[in-house]
Formats: structure tokens, sequence, C-alpha cells
């Protein structure tokens, strides 16, 4: 009995899968994003980010380093000097995310975030990433264009009119870093 009712459900979704093809086809060639979106509409939801290993973390942290292991960082005098004043336990999976996000890059499966610490997507208590928040390009921003982008953001982020303290003093901390190198 259960291979006729998966049989008839067969025939049933035969023809709105083919018409999902046909559809992307008609888009044109099918490139990454459009055949990941229709494998999730076959599966029915997102499939879930990946989340980054404990030796994906290591590896792309010594990468920015220069170094092959973290016996090696450790003994690095570039990373001496960029965690200073901080205690860093190479042993834990959390402060090798905070490095990955401090040093490398945000996680994919940390992007796209909403909430009231959230500015583009990404969480500013957790990520340091000012050119993203402000939305601006490295290579063609002025320091006007960037104080202009700390008023727009300080507008809906400021604590007078109901934003997080800690996000208002992230933001300044991210203005105050970008305005000292224009």
């Amino acid at each position: 009995m259960a291979s006729r009712t998966s049989t008839s459900r067969s025939k049933l979704l035969r023809p709105l899968v083919q018409d999902r093809i046909q559809a992307l086809l008609s888009e044109g060639p099918p490139d990454e994003a459009a055949l990941l979106a229709f494998a999730e509409w076959i599966h029915g939801k997102p499939f879930a980010e990946p989340v980054l290993t404990l030796p994906q973390l290591k590896a792309a942290v010594c990468a920015v380093f220069g170094c092959s292991t973290p016996a090696e960082l450790r003994q690095s005098n570039e990373f001496a000097l960029a965690v200073a004043g901080r205690t860093i336990n190479l042993k834990t999976k959390a402060d090798w995310q905070k490095l990955y996000r401090e040093w490398v890059g945000v996680p994919a499966a940390e992007r796209n975030r909403s909430g009231n610490t959230c500015i583009n997507g990404i969480d500013v208590l957790e990520n340091f990433r000012p050119w993203h928040v402000f939305g601006l390009e490295p290579a063609t921003a002025t320091a006007d264009d960037i104080k202009e982008a700390f008023r727009r953001l300080a507008k809906d982020h400021h604590p007078d009119v109901g934003g997080d303290p800690r996000v208002m003093e992230r933001l300044q901390k991210m203005r105050d870093s970008l305005l000292a190198f224009r």
C-alpha cells in the first residue's frame, strides 16, 4: 500500500517539478544561486548555513598572520601585538570564533541577521565590520561620507530615540576607527 501512495504522490509532484525546472531554464542558464534555490524548494525549506569547524577557524586565523599552525601563531609577534591587553584562550572554539570575526570576516552563518543589535545584517556587538555596517566602500569613501553614514545610523540607534547604548558605543568606535585612517 505504501508503494502505491508514494507512486501516486510522485505522479502528482512530477508536473510541479517539471514546471519549476522550465521556469528556471527560461531565465537562462542556471547559476549556483538558482540551483540552490531550486534544491531548497524541493527540500521544502532553506538549508542551514554551514558552521565553521574548529580546524577551519584555526587555519583561517593562522593564515591572516602568516602562520601555518596555532603553535606558530602563539610565537608570532604580529599576533601578540594584535591581541595585546586581552586574554585569548586558544583552546576554546569561542575564542577562535572571536579571532575569526575580528581578523577574517563574518561567518556565513552569522550574516543577514536581524534584531536590535544588527545593522545591515551584521550583529555589531559580535562583529567589528565598520565598512559593511556603514554601507561604504573603503576605496572611495571620504571622511564626510563616514560622518554622514554615522549620523544616519545614529538617528535610529541613539539611546535618546530608544536605541541600545551598546550599539551606539560600537558605532562611535567604528566611526573613530575609520576616520583615523582618512
